[in-house]
């Protein structure tokens, strides 16, 4: 549904309103972007071996950072004159064929060759997107983690494992959308809390179990008794714990300061509407993952740094009137571009660094560029080409290698039907050397040696999460499991960020109620039967009105109250 909030914007930019559903538009945008899916190549310059996340076999001329960045190639040289006759998605993919492409997106990175889309990287391996990761292992969109490994969505945090969502936090494993807590174990929802395990909703407590409070010598000699350094321990703690957390309310959306805004994990937020992961944003729609400042844009992912009036791009920042795009930074006035820095007045161009008024590569000046564009406009609104993002055929990557099957999981066959192209994995050239039953049970057991072994993934190949079948443990990674006391993972780094990404809702909202029904008394309601209010609320002893957009579908087992209840039993 297109309202007038939504005409009034697409005008602004002169674009016609979109055809598909925002989750479509959503998908197509996030099949440009691959992260985790990365191979060893030569680079087309200097022929050197290097990581990159293009596939030996992939059609298009790949450089390696170094010398994408070099002065050793002009991509003006690349430029061509528009053909009328043609379609210009056409002609687009002819140029993105023949522009080089950077084998990795790294910048200011020492010692982290295996990372993509990072910046400021030190000491750091398989971490993907964010920015200010030290001594890090396979953590993605996070910012400002020191010695962190294992964990997704998090901030400002030191020490941490296996979360995803957790704020200034340190020591801290298995948690999900907890601040300020430390030496502890599964939580959720947890604020400043210390020395606790299989937590819910609590604050400013220490030394608690599954909610219960213990003095500091029966809290130390449970943990003992708990034996979470061991996979049995672990895996009976993190099971209890699933169940447990089930009878402690949730609110409907994970949400901060979000002034007349729908979503999920949002902070700072006014005006927004289907936004998800999104920290000061102002009249934003149908986004994703905005980690700071954007105002008056639709349809971006991956994208902030103030950008403004920004339509249908994926990955980018400091961009103003940019639409239709992907990979475009500090640039203004651009539309249908990929890869192109600091630039102005572009249409269809690739590649470009500090340019204006060019089309297809090609330099204009600004009165030619102002005429041919407008006449490349009504040439595609006649094909039915404007007003759409890139069709998913001009993608470099499959639908598998992308964030779209982390986000939007499909199998192959579902993704074949939906017309997506899918990339099998490759047959490996190894031999795991250590099975899943072989793992050491307890990290006490786990050798100095392991770290030149191969282990089996628990998954072999068989699930839809760009497993990679086998994986090693590095030494950096076996030093900090040690200090940290947590056994030997069994899954391989793909696998556990699938397994964390189902810790967050998915980016869809049902309308629902408040599932708050009663004070203090029983009812037929299930979810009530499992939680008693503790204190009287607004709505007394009926249950309670409110009504919300929600991720958590009507189906789920979570018990969802609106904010006003929920804040009244956690605060």
């Amino acid at each position: 549904m297109v309202d007038a909030a939504d005409r009034n914007f697409y005008a602004r930019l002169d674009v016609p309103p979109p055809i598909l559903c925002p989750t479509c538009r959503m998908i197509r945008r996030q099949l440009f972007r691959n992260e985790r899916a990365l191979y060893k190549r030569a680079c087309d310059l200097c022929k050197k071996s290097v990581v990159s996340m293009y596939a030996p076999d992939s059609p298009y001329i790949v450089y390696c950072v170094e010398c994408y960045q070099s002065d050793k190639w002009d991509s003006m040289s690349y430029g061509k004159e528009y053909d009328f006759s043609r379609p210009f998605f056409e002609q687009f993919n002819e140029l993105m064929h023949v522009v080089p492409r950077r084998a990795l997106y790294i910048d200011f990175a020492t010692a982290s060759d295996y990372t993509n889309w990072g910046v400021n990287l030190k000491n750091c391996y398989l971490v993907f997107g964010g920015h200010h990761y030290e001594d890090c292992n396979y953590s993605s969109q996070s910012f400002y983690l020191t010695d962190c490994t294992d964990v997704d969505f998090c901030q400002r945090s030191e020490s941490c494992y296996g979360s995803v969502h957790l704020r200034h936090c340190s020591r801290v494993r298995f948690s999900s959308f907890s601040e300020d807590c430390s030496d502890s174990w599964f939580l959720y929802g947890c604020r400043n809390c210390q020395n606790c395990i299989g937590c819910t909703n609590l604050r400013n407590v220490s030394c608690h179990i599954f909610n219960v409070r213990y003095s500091k010598e029966e809290y130390e000699a449970k943990v003992k008794e708990f034996c979470l350094d061991t996979e049995e321990g672990l895996m009976r703690v993190r099971n209890k714990f699933s169940q447990h957390t089930l009878q402690f309310p949730r609110k409907f959306a994970w949400v901060r300061n979000a002034t007349g805004s729908t979503g999920d994990d949002l902070d700072n937020v006014k005006d927004c509407v289907r936004c998800f992961s999104a920290t000061e944003v102002e009249n934003c729609r149908y986004s994703f993952f905005i980690p700071t400042q954007a105002k008056d844009s639709y349809d971006i992912d991956h994208v902030g740094m103030s950008a403004q009036l920004t339509l249908e791009l994926v990955s980018g920042f400091g961009t103003e009137r940019v639409a239709f795009s992907n990979r475009v930074y500090y640039t203004h006035d651009a539309y249908y571009c990929d890869d192109c820095y600091n630039s102005a007045n572009l249409f269809g161009c690739v590649g470009l660094k500090k340019k204006e008024y060019c089309i297809l590569n090609k330099q204009y000046s600004k009165d030619e560029y102002e005429k041919m564009r407008m006449k490349i406009i009504e040439h595609m609104t006649r094909t039915g080409e404007y007003g759409l993002f890139f069709p998913p055929e001009l993608s470099p990557f499959t639908y598998k290698e992308t964030v779209a099957q982390e986000y939007f999981t499909l199998t192959k066959e579902e993704a074949s039907a939906q017309g997506f192209r899918w990339k099998d994995s490759e047959k490996k050239q190894y031999e795991p050397t250590i099975h899943v039953g072989d793992i050491p049970a307890g990290i006490g057991d786990a050798k100095d040696s392991l770290t030149g072994e191969i282990f089996e993934c628990f998954h072999k190949g068989g699930c839809n999460e760009q497993c990679t079948e086998a994986f090693r443990i590095i030494p950096q990674e076996l030093q900090f499991l040690r200090k940290l006391g947590i056994s030997l993972p069994r899954l391989c780094p793909n696998c556990r960020h699938y397994e964390r990404l189902r810790m967050r809702n998915p980016m869809k909202l049902w309308r629902r109620m408040c599932q708050c029904t009663r004070t203090n008394q029983e009812s037929g309601s299930e979810n009530q039967a499992r939680y008693q209010n503790t204190v009287t609320h607004f709505h007394g002893g009926v249950p309670c009105p409110n009504e919300f957009e929600t991720s958590y579908a009507p189906d789920r087992k979570e018990i969802v109250y609106c904010e006003n209840c929920y804040q009244s039993e956690v605060v």
